[in-house]
């Protein structure tokens, strides 16, 4: 994470690189996270967004290497851990977009909402892949509220999901609502 606060705005460049082999005694074939957040102050709060592109396949930088790290030869369990992913949760080959929106007010009322768009499994055929069996185009929003109630957070939230099978041509689509109270011990 890098905070350079150029043009006197809070800001950060932020990344993670995670190599599935080494070659030589160095880590080699790369995936890798990385995004900015730029964020300031309101007369009653403040305000945060980010945007950010995870790559879940292997060696991004050169060529993309596909079913090298979640699915691996030799490794079988590969980036998991009883069947559940262990990295980004795109899973597999994915190269995935977010952004998003936040607002803190001075009493710590919140307004969230997030953005998420990119193909994910791009190779396909793997019923490993915990989100898509397929190659599938992925677009997701979701917008939450939370409050301080009763000595926890209290959040409400809804979210729309669209997953395009690029084999079949199937498209499907879900709404999600959510309502949860959590508290700090």
């Amino acid at each position: 994470r890098w905070t350079p606060g150029w043009f006197d705005r809070p800001m950060a460049f932020y990344g993670q690189f995670i190599a599935e082999d080494e070659a030589g005694g160095f880590p080699s074939r790369y995936m890798a996270m990385g995004g900015m957040e730029v964020s300031g102050a309101l007369r009653s709060g403040s305000w945060r967004w980010f945007a950010e592109l995870a790559g879940t396949s292997c060696d991004f930088l050169k060529e993309d290497i596909f079913n090298c790290a979640y699915n691996h030869g030799i490794y079988q369990s590969g980036y998991r851990y009883r069947g559940r992913v262990i990295g980004h949760g795109a899973d597999n080959d994915a190269k995935l977009v977010s952004t998003g929106l936040i607002f803190v007010g001075s009493e710590g009322n919140s307004i969230r909402a997030v953005l998420r768009a990119g193909p994910l499994n791009r190779v396909g055929n793997d019923s490993r892949n915990s989100i898509a069996r397929t190659p599938t185009d992925l677009t997701s929003v979701d917008i939450s509220h939370g409050t301080l109630i009763g000595g926890g957070l209290l959040e409400m939230g809804m979210g729309y999901e669209r997953l395009e099978d690029k084999a079949s041509g199937e498209e499907t689509s879900q709404n999600r609502f959510f309502l949860r109270w959590k508290r700090d011990f």
